[in-house]
């Protein structure tokens, strides 16, 4: 009899619960799909092991997906990804109405009905934003680029552009009062005007993804000894104490209060917003130490006791992690009423951007990108959609691990225009592959052992084969109980190791590859692609998408070059 882990039946239990609403297919009807699918991946497999010993493993991946979704910077094309993030950015975009739009102003869509998402929110705009902070910093700043100057420039604008909406007055409050309660307002119009309908606020993580971006830019500006252009912002002490402190003391009055989560949906504590806002902390007490802020000792017991507060409701006292579950639960009010299982693509969005690799230490903040419960979300939500969405279901019955079209959770009944059933949403797609790259990242920059313990076994068993291992691969075996199950601990650098790195980046690229397969002839990205035929719907050009994706591709290009260089 085969012996299954804790980990492993936790998750099909957890699965069963979020199963519920769903209608699992004949596998006899999906036998001949998967079979035809499995042959010719297998096919396309043999092909690349076999041109494995010349190329290198840039080659050997690059070569893997459609030649369209690589266009080189080099041969002076722009990333269709990367020109859909600046088309909808107010002072760089080449389609949008300078009445309509402020400069610096990050609108979520150019679609204005059916759905309307033409307005600027604070959390897409930050995220939007520290994409092209990175695009700098892969560039270095390099003055002698015209694209270079025009990126600085409408970055500063934005930073210009949110200090006027940080002062507005809105229907979450007000900039000046105690808790500066005005910096939960989740969205303006593209002209800065408040937003004064109906909408779920207040949104707690804003502010802090706001502070991150800018601290980010900071940090980049004086790693590359690069000036503010921007006249009124002026100094960087200026932007310090008009932009980022605001948004810092609002998560210091505000951390332990509910509010809406990312999704917009729900008001309760989310673990997005739980882990961006300790991450801001982080950053901010990293930011003041390294730049020598003249910062009150005051303020600074703030930060550090907010910092640790939060952390300790992080870990110990929100329902975020479970005794009974295996995975990350994003809103866990959700979960102990049994409306949903707790699976949601926020955590793994909560991950991503609350571990910032290129600008301070974030080893100290918990679920990093090697975190068996990261892991262990990520593999859970493909579990789950692999039969949810039908788009998936030729995905069935594969031995080694596959990417699926990820959606935001389970239970999702939004469409992109109304409520009926949830879909796959390119955000989710991508960031299963920039997890997966970010995680091999870590592990060769550091050198790192890759352990696998009874908390990631299943994950790690559909990349190898344990049995088979060499002895001389191996740190060690460490007896973890009185039953079978061991760690296994692969030494760095071993073929072994090389090996897991090499199909760690393939099932990597599988999402990306379900990415080419639903944009459209142009690399136009929506919110969401149908369920059933894989067509886009929901918001046109939405910003997130694109800057989702271009992440995924920087972390592929990043990984593969130090696969290469290492090995």
């Amino acid at each position: 009899m085969k012996l299954i882990s804790a980990s492993q039946l936790a998750i099909s239990l957890a699965w069963i619960s979020c199963a519920s609403s769903l209608v699992i297919p004949d596998y006899n009807d999906l036998i001949i799909s998967a079979e035809s699918t499995k042959s010719s991946l297998s096919s396309s497999l043999l092909l690349l092991n076999q041109r494995q010993q010349s190329l290198s493993y840039y080659e050997i991946l690059s070569n893997y997906l459609p030649s369209f979704l690589f266009q080189s910077k080099d041969e002076g094309d722009e990333e269709i990804s990367f020109q859909g993030i600046l088309n909808n950015i107010g002072g760089i975009s080449s389609t949008l109405s300078e009445t309509e739009v402020s400069k610096g102003a990050v609108i979520a869509s150019p679609s204005k009905s059916k759905p309307d998402y033409f307005y600027q929110w604070t959390r897409d705009a930050a995220l939007t934003i520290k994409s092209l902070i990175h695009y700098l910093d892969d560039e270095q700043f390099n003055s002698n680029d015209e694209s270079t100057y025009s990126i600085k420039s409408i970055i500063e604008s934005y930073i210009e552009n949110n200090y006027y909406i940080q002062r507005l007055d809105n229907l979450s409050g007000k900039f000046n009062d105690d808790s500066k309660s005005g910096l939960g307002e989740p969205k303006f119009y593209p002209n800065n005007k408040p937003f004064e309908r109906n909408w779920g606020r207040p949104q707690r993580d804003g502010p802090g993804l706001r502070a991150i971006t800018i601290m980010s830019y900071i940090s980049a500006l004086n790693k590359y000894s690069q000036p503010f252009s921007n006249q009124f912002l002026n100094n960087q002490t200026f932007v310090y104490e008009e932009i980022i402190k605001p948004d810092l003391i609002y998560i210091i009055k505000n951390w332990y209060k509910e509010g809406f989560d990312l999704w917009e949906e729900i008001n309760s504590h989310h673990f997005y917003t739980s882990i961006t806002q300790l991450s801001a902390l982080k950053s901010a007490i990293n930011f003041i130490e390294l730049n020598n802020y003249p910062e009150s000792s005051e303020f600074l017991n703030q930060l550090n006791e907010t910092y640790r507060n939060l952390k300790q409701f992080i870990l110990f006292d929100s329902g975020y992690k479970s005794n009974t579950l295996p995975y990350i639960v994003e809103t866990p009010s959700l979960l102990k009423s049994g409306k949903r299982c707790g699976l949601d693509a926020g955590t793994l969005l909560g991950v991503l951007h609350a571990h910032n690799l290129e600008f301070g230490d974030y080893d100290d903040i918990p679920f990093d990108i090697d975190s068996s419960y990261l892991i262990n979300t990520l593999s859970a939500m493909i579990a789950d959609m692999k039969y949810r969405y039908p788009i998936n279901h030729s995905k069935i019955g594969f031995d080694k691990a596959i990417g699926v079209a990820l959606g935001r959770y389970p239970e999702d009944i939004y469409d992109g225009y109304d409520t009926s059933e949830g879909n796959p949403w390119f955000i989710s797609t991508a960031s299963g592959s920039e997890i997966i790259y970010k995680f091999i990242h870590k592990l060769i920059s550091n050198k790192q052992d890759i352990i696998i313990n009874q908390q990631n076994r299943e994950f790690f068993r559909q990349f190898i084969d344990f049995d088979k291992v060499p002895a001389q691969d191996l740190v060690t075996f460490i007896k973890e109980d009185s039953n079978t199950n061991t760690d296994v601990i692969i030494r760095f650098g071993s073929p072994t190791y090389k090996t897991l790195s090499y199909n760690l980046s393939s099932f990597s690229d599988s999402f990306l590859e379900i990415v080419k397969d639903h944009v459209d002839n142009n690399g136009s990205m929506s919110e969401q692609f149908n369920k059933y035929h894989g067509f886009m719907q929901g918001a046109r050009d939405l910003t997130w998408s694109y800057s989702a994706v271009w992440n995924a591709f920087r972390w592929r290009e990043k990984t593969l070059q130090l696969l290469d260089s290492t090995f």
